[in-house]
């Protein structure tokens, strides 16, 4: 009967930190940066990820991001247009030359919480997502980084 009702403990846990979390927007702002763009920063790479993603350095995002945005073993802050295809390559964004691109970026702080009613507590963080729009394909990159621990109560009155 203990291994019965410590199972249930858990699973309640479980399914409620698996619920919708409550998103509220904190900032958005966009901003001119200049990327890059030449055989160096533009490339198909799986570090940080499952699977190549088309990815592009951007050095700015040291200043313009709260974040760091450098993936493991990458040498410079990067965002991706997603997986490599076709479509989505380096070639297609190299074929317009190499230089310097001013594009803008959108960066964009959202604080999640997700309630956990049954427990009385609420996990809360901050996350940053960043979009560019570079020769026609669209970059981003998010990151985020924990906040609090609150009561449920606390949460709801804060994000409401």
């Amino acid at each position: 009967m203990k291994f019965l009702f410590a199972g249930l403990m858990i699973t309640l846990s479980v399914s409620a930190m698996a619920q919708e979390p409550i998103v509220k927007e904190i900032s958005r702002h966009v901003q001119e940066i200049e990327v890059k763009v030449d055989e160096t920063t533009v490339r198909c790479s799986a570090l940080g990820y499952s699977r190549p993603e088309l990815k592009v350095d951007v050095p700015a995002l040291d200043w313009a991001a709260t974040f760091q945005h450098r993936n493991f073993g990458e040498g410079q802050p990067c965002m991706t247009a997603g997986r490599c295809t076709r479509e989505r390559s380096p070639e297609l964004i190299l074929a317009g030359g190499n230089g310097v691109e001013k594009v803008l970026l959108e960066v964009v702080h959202t604080e999640e919480a997700y309630l956990d009613e049954s427990n009385n507590t609420c996990y809360r963080s901050l996350v940053e997502t960043l979009t560019m729009t570079l020769r026609g394909q669209t970059f981003t990159h998010r990151r985020s980084g924990v906040l609090s621990q609150i009561t449920a109560d606390q949460c709801k009155a804060i994000l409401q």
